[in-house]
């Protein structure tokens, strides 16, 4: 028991430490208040980690610009926010109230038609630091992190149902019906579950992605 409790307060100063080591990456964005005012300026966030703990809730960092001081806005002080990603594209986020989030309620809003499609992510990690290897001997360790995403449809963030492989072609048929040729795509397994960030870049561009060559014209 002595051992385990060890190990967690090892990883508890680990990750502590290379949060204050590399602090926090700010971008252009802006965000919606609890009154739906809008705030812009320079955000950051970064997906919740996994924990034993069973944390709940989120929260982004705020600054008007660069010099300013940030502020921290908890899941309840706001409604959305978005942030411009390296592309220059706008990522939109949703918190959602549906207690299936709890835990990490900031939906990343992929597609906003009339079906919606959300991603769902939380970080898998581990700090690293020393551990007891064989022996007894401590050993270091590296640390490790990879991020999880599941993705969600519905008709708002109330209303979502898991997006599989097994309803994959039916929602994605229905959400992207108003352009049938990228629906084709999706219909002859061009576009799989596994590959929905390339289906919605297509939907976007009517273009292929570079990592993806064309089987068959449209």
């Amino acid at each position: 028991m002595k051992k385990i409790l060890l190990l967690v307060c090892i990883l508890s100063i680990t990750i502590g430490a290379k949060a204050q080591l590399f602090g926090k990456h700010y971008d252009e964005g802006y965000y919606y208040d609890s009154v739906g005012i809008k705030h812009t300026g320079l955000i950051s966030w970064s997906p919740p980690a996994k924990s034993i703990f069973g944390n709940k809730g989120d929260h982004i960092y705020f600054k008007t610009d660069k010099k300013a001081e940030q502020i921290k806005l908890k899941e309840n002080q706001i409604s959305s926010f978005a942030i411009k990603n390296d592309s220059a594209r706008m990522d939109s986020f949703v918190v959602a109230k549906n207690k299936d989030f709890i835990k990490a309620p900031f939906l990343h809003v992929l597609l906003d038609n009339d079906v919606k499609i959300y991603g769902f992510t939380m970080i898998s990690s581990s700090g690293g630091g020393m551990m007891p290897g064989a022996g007894g001997n401590m050993v270091f360790m590296p640390g490790f992190s990879s991020n999880d995403t599941k993705y969600y449809y519905g008709e708002d963030t109330d209303h979502t149902t898991r997006l599989d492989k097994k309803n994959f072609i039916e929602v994605m048929s229905k959400a992207l019906a108003s352009k049938p040729y990228v629906v084709k795509r999706v219909q002859d397994k061009t576009f799989k579950l596994s590959k929905l960030n390339e289906l919605l870049y297509f939907y976007r561009t009517d273009n292929y992605p570079e990592s993806m060559q064309p089987r068959n014209n449209y």
